[in-house]
């Protein structure tokens, strides 16, 4: 559906904000009084998810070029960020929304300290004959 180039710029964002929740699992979880706010600290904020999803939009990929959705989440799976590139809400699919945020989940699952995997790197390995 999206170029390999969208995918890689995409999958690139998503795992370098995963490696930067990875890096924080576990700082600051003493006394953690359970808010989001809390829950989020030191991950990319709003604005730092809204540009760099903006960067990616704005690059020619040979894809539909339409507007997106980005997601960034903690290593519990707490949804922290949610941004898009369109003008509002109904310039993007409804549907890419759930996807994105599919999308940082399974990158966070398979991410360690050191080894933050996009959904972009697993695609090989989940198909048929891959490791997965």
């Amino acid at each position: 559906m999206f170029s390999s180039a969208t995918r890689s710029i995409f999958g690139t964002a998503v795992a370098l904000t995963l490696a930067t929740a990875t890096a924080m699992a576990g700082e600051g979880e003493d006394g953690n009084d359970g808010s989001i706010s809390q829950a989020c600290a030191g991950l990319p904020s709003h604005h730092q998810l809204q540009t760099a999803l903006e960067s990616a939009r704005s690059q020619s990929n040979g894809g539909f070029n339409l507007d997106m959705w980005g997601t960034i989440v903690n290593r519990d799976g707490v949804v922290c960020e949610v941004a898009f590139t369109g003008q509002n809400r109904g310039s993007q699919w409804p549907g890419s929304r759930v996807i994105s945020a599919q999308k940082a989940n399974t990158a966070n699952s398979f991410s360690l300290p050191g080894l933050a995997l996009s959904t972009a790197d697993l695609y090989a390995a989940v198909q048929p004959g891959g490791t997965l």
